[in-house]
């Protein structure tokens, strides 16, 4: 199993960059951060842009990968977006992960001035986007007539680092978004929005869906976005429902263990772990030494 770190870009940058070199001296493959505008639990707390974000960890860091989760295809023009995934990953030297969704949160398009289109009409413009985007990874030239964009003669230099382009993954938890990954990206990240036991249908959808358009399994990643609490004592378990503790990442440290165990015979290459606040002082020390 490979693991991918969540930042929350809620905090000080130096207290970030503290983290990210300490997540990756432990050996995570990835480190990721979201791409909102505002906070998501205090809608005027501090919250650091993603990709002016990650283009700083790219100089901090030297090996871990640096992933979104995920991009909103919204917020950037796709000739625009195409040509930021290319320039960072040459400041990384190709440790760029181009993770992206069709956008959700209402609030912030309305804050920021976007329009937000109906759920269709985004993942729409997603689909037109991933054209896009792999065109400008990989052509000379590129000149594009779609319903949503036109290019004409689009020149991206330099190319990204990594051939053909940067791994293109769709972060999702509904069934069109998941087609459209089995059909155009290289794996599928599965949102929180899905219960633990859910987890094994969607898996099998995912399978018939790759069968379909002929993609090698081997060469498609599921990931799942965990937000993950691991708890100090059964006191403190306790505080949490039944249904919850079932359904989510909610309990002692082998009890998370055996969960992620229970994902990966199911077929889930990854996990991102969003650590969240329990009775432990430092439950990324606990996670380190008694689940990876």
């Amino acid at each position: 199993m490979k693991y991918g770190f969540f930042l929350v870009p809620s905090i000080r940058y130096p207290s970030i960059r503290k983290m990210a070199l300490r997540v990756e001296d432990i050996g995570f493959d990835s480190i990721h951060v979201p791409d909102h505008l505002i906070g998501q639990v205090q809608k005027d707390s501090p919250w650091l842009e993603a990709f002016t974000l990650m283009t700083a960890l790219a100089i901090e860091t030297r090996k871990v990968k640096l992933g979104f989760i995920v991009l909103c295809n919204s917020f950037r023009n796709p000739a625009l977006l195409a040509k930021m995934v290319s320039t960072l990953d040459n400041i990384s030297n190709g440790r760029t992960l181009f993770w992206l969704g069709a956008g959700w949160n209402k609030a912030e398009y309305r804050q920021y001035g976007y329009p937000f289109p109906k759920p269709k009409e985004r993942v729409d413009q997603l689909e037109e986007s991933l054209t896009i985007y792999k065109k400008l990874f990989t052509e000379d030239s590129t000149t594009f007539n779609g319903r949503f964009w036109t290019l004409k003669r689009t020149k991206n230099y330099p190319k990204p680092i990594q051939k053909p382009y940067p791994q293109i993954v769709l972060g999702t938890s509904g069934m069109r978004m998941t087609d459209i990954a089995c059909r155009e990206a290289d794996g599928i990240n599965l949102s929180n929005e899905l219960k633990f036991e859910d987890v094994p249908d969607r898996i099998t959808i995912i399978n018939e869906k790759l069968k379909k358009y002929n993609r090698d399994p081997s060469k498609f990643e599921i990931s799942i976005f965990c937000p993950i609490t691991i708890v100090k004592d059964q006191e403190e378990l306790e505080k949490y429902a039944p249904e919850s503790i079932k359904s989510q990442f909610i309990g002692f440290p082998e009890n998370i263990k055996e969960k992620i165990a229970e994902l990966e015979s199911l077929g889930v290459n990854k996990v991102v772990a969003l650590l969240q606040r329990s009775g432990i002082k430092d439950s990324l020390d606990v996670f380190y030494t008694k689940v990876m």
